[in-house]
């Protein structure tokens, strides 16, 4: 029997190779937008209390009584994974010990417990024999040709395998990404906050304008931060935004408007794929970013467009292959972005109407997006 269950599923080679530290940074990434489920699954070979690592023991094998067991977690020492996943931010946390023959049997009891529709992360290899989840990883020591049993059975099912040096992953947990109900695998992306505008209708620079008590470019930054590999600022003038310890990336040619904003950016991001924000939307909505970039293969630009059919550039997915065409556009004297989109692929995505986007470009605007960011505050 095959379970179907859209959850992401880790598994290992080996031990001391990060994947609890995976699995925390996935939880903490997602736990602010979603209920995040953790689940820790101990597969057990013998009845008689053998440990399979040898030696003595935790006990945690000869402890089982009956084929199974589901325990929700709530406390212990501060290493045990499950305790380092309610720490993280996990809303729940479920231990199953499970005798590998009935492991069909008590992984669906388990999912039983749970929403279909929850967020869930999960550590285990053994499970993958009867689960087919919506994305199974599998992280290895860097160098190491060993693989433990457990994993030998599965490795071969696992979507990505990625390497552990010891400090850090080959990947980032941010290429992980759960939209509309499901786990994809996206290659790395970068972010790029466009802080280069002159702000006329504003009367001041909007980027440093203080917003829910901290510089409106900052707000932005933490909210892109735990979403992207990497994240710049395009801009100018580097001394202003020292204070971000981010790169500042300058325009290839002054006063040549957004697109060449969003040129050099794109140009001189350390990946393929680079969202671009401008400095006066407050409000980063995940799940249409996550939309925008699982419909990037095959585009150039992936780039919303709100009811009334107006662009949103400024909120955006861009490809390098957009440089050329771009400088191209500059050197004959263009500067709308909307030239840009005759020579490259571009696809389109409808906005959800959630009243959630707004370009800050007056006091006014300013003001009410501060009231209203106030007024979900209080009620969470």
């Amino acid at each position: 029997m095959i379970i179907r269950r859209n959850m992401l599923v880790l598994g290992s080679t080996g031990r001391n190779v990060g994947k609890t530290e995976f699995a925390c940074r996935l939880i903490t990434r997602y736990a602010a937008t979603h209920a995040v489920v953790g689940i820790k699954i101990t597969t057990i070979k013998e009845r008689d209390g053998r440990c399979p690592r040898g030696g003595k023991g935790c006990g945690v094998c000869s402890s089982l009584q009956g084929n199974y067991c589901i325990t929700e977690e709530h406390e212990g020492p501060a290493n045990k994974d499950t305790v380092r996943m309610l720490s993280a931010g996990a809303h729940k946390v479920y231990w199953l010990r499970v005798l590998k023959e009935h492991l069909a049997e008590g992984i669906a009891e388990l999912l039983d417990l749970i929403p279909v529709d929850a967020l869930v992360i999960a550590e285990s290899n053994s499970s993958r024999l009867v689960l087919k989840p919506g994305l199974f990883l599998v992280v290895r020591e860097r160098g190491s040709t060993t693989v433990k049993a457990s994993c030998q059975d599965v490795i071969h099912l696992a979507d990505k395998v990625f390497d552990f040096d010891g400090a850090d992953w080959d990947v980032s947990p941010t290429q992980c990404l759960y939209t509309a109900g499901r786990w994809h695998w996206v290659p790395p992306i970068s972010a790029a906050i466009l802080a280069g505008g002159k702000s006329s209708r504003m009367g001041q620079d909007k980027s440093m304008m203080s917003f829910q008590g901290q510089p409106m470019i900052q707000h932005i930054a933490n909210q892109l931060h735990p979403l992207f590999a990497s994240l710049s600022i395009g801009a100018n003038d580097a001394e202003r935004y020292a204070f971000l310890k981010l790169p500042v990336v300058p325009d290839e040619a002054l006063d040549k408007g957004p697109l060449m904003g969003i040129l050099s950016c794109v140009a001189h991001a350390p990946t393929d794929l680079v969202f671009v924000i401008g400095c006066d939307i407050p409000q980063i909505q995940r799940d249409l970013i996550a939309q925008l970039i699982t419909l990037a293969p095959g585009y150039d630009i992936v780039m919303p467009r709100n009811a009334e059919g107006r662009h949103e550039p400024l909120f955006a997915l861009y490809r390098q292959t957009i440089v050329d065409p771009a400088r191209a556009i500059i050197a004959r004297g263009g500067r709308r972005i909307v030239e840009l989109f005759d020579p490259v692929k571009v696809r389109f995505v409808d906005m959800p109407d959630t009243g959630w986007y707004h370009n800050l470009n007056t006091m006014a605007d300013f003001n009410a997006a501060e009231q209203a960011q106030t007024g979900r505050t209080s009620d969470d």
